[in-house]
């Protein structure tokens, strides 16, 4: 089972840069017009001395914006503004390295100067505040950073929890493997039983066999009943090993067809898991499908399929209860004589019980009733 999606991991890979760089665009834009509307509001906070005339316009909005800027945090950790402070007709009033010569030689009468400066605020100021957050800044790194902390913290999250889960998968697991193991166990002490069943009657046969032997020999019979009766023991004994014989082949083959249709269950078990996703089926059901004939397992695999993609689409002849009424079930039916047993788990997935026909009816309810 994968730890991880591959559609998750490109999901935490790239979603990081993408909202970085949608906060810089959005916090670009949010400075802009907080810092527009500050610079707006300050720029000529000096007005009483520029309509005396004592400093000329460009110098008080120098003086302003200069000592607003010299406390500003954003520019601090790597943030940038461009301020442009300009006449209607264009002529820079800020910054002071862009000024334009004419606004170098103002007068310094007073009354000419507050004129000049009057003049200037009749002619209209235009305030351009251009925000920029540069991607190398401790702003930029410290946003990235923030949002790939996030998704690593996500992914984490559900590492975890699908590493829970593939724990609790291994536990079910091993608890399974643990209940074959003793019903094997069981299985070899019945084997066990009927060996020393075995050697007990081929004990009584030696002893039957000793006592003939003593009344032979004790025997007064003519020599012709005497050999019938020595060739039908020695037919006897011949069946007897042949019969030996087919008892060790008939086991060495029950436990080579055993084996062989444990591991067909367990390749069918494995194929079903990885086609079918909201489909649990039973290794009874699974052993059914097995021993069905091409055409039937067919008609019941294509009903499975339906069951995964859309249950509400199967036709559900009758709903079956159990005995001790824990189980409740439907049958469906297929191919005629086919019979499909299923239930909803807690889970709202779909649990195939036992598959079989009309014939194995009884024993299939006697499964669901032991359920």
């Amino acid at each position: 089972m994968k730890i991880i999606s591959f559609k998750i991991l490109i999901f935490c890979i790239l979603l990081p840069p993408i909202l970085y760089l949608l906060t810089v665009s959005s916090l670009e834009n949010y400075l802009h017009k907080k810092y527009n509307r500050e610079i707006t509001n300050i720029y000529l906070s000096d007005m009483n001395n520029i309509l005396n005339g004592l400093i000329s316009i460009k110098d008080a909005i120098d003086a302003s914006v200069t000592a607003d800027l010299q406390n500003n945090v954003f520019m601090k950790i790597g943030g940038k503004l461009d301020i442009n402070v300009t006449t209607k007709q264009g002529n820079i009033l800020y910054p002071a390295t862009y000024q334009n010569s004419a606004f170098d030689n103002f007068s310094t009468d007073p009354a000419r100067l507050a004129e000049k400066n009057f003049d200037i605020l009749n002619e209209g100021i235009d305030v351009i505040v251009n925000v920029k957050i540069l991607h190398y800044s401790f702003l930029a790194i410290a946003l990235l950073l923030f949002y790939i902390l996030i998704f690593l913290g996500g992914l984490y999250g559900y590492y975890r929890k699908i590493s829970t889960k593939i724990h609790l998968d291994e536990l079910q697991k091993n608890k399974e493997l643990n209940r074959l193991h003793e019903l094997e166990n069981k299985r070899l002490q019945e084997i066990d039983i009927l060996s020393e069943e075995r050697e007990s009657l081929l004990s009584e046969f030696d002893q039957l066999k000793s006592t003939f032997k003593k009344e032979k020999s004790q025997a007064e019979i003519t020599e012709e009943d005497l050999f019938e009766e020595i060739e039908l023991l020695e037919n006897k004994l011949k069946e007897i090993d042949r019969l030996k014989g087919k008892i060790q082949e008939l086991e060495k083959s029950q436990n080579h067809i055993s084996r062989q249709k444990d591991k067909t269950v367990e390749k069918l078990g494995k194929r079903f898991k990885a086609l079918y996703k909201n489909i649990e089926i039973t290794n009874r059901a699974l052993a059914s499908l097995t021993d069905m004939t091409d055409e039937m397992s067919l008609k019941a695999e294509e009903l499975i399929h339906q069951l995964n993609n859309d249950p509400s689409l199967v036709p559900v002849k009758r709903k079956v209860f159990s005995k001790k009424g824990k189980t409740t079930c439907f049958e469906v039916v297929f191919a005629y004589n086919g019979r499909l047993y299923f239930r909803k788990s807690k889970e709202k997935r779909i649990e195939i019980l036992t598959i079989g026909s009309k014939n194995t009816q009884q024993k299939d309810m006697a499964f669901i009733d032991s359920l």
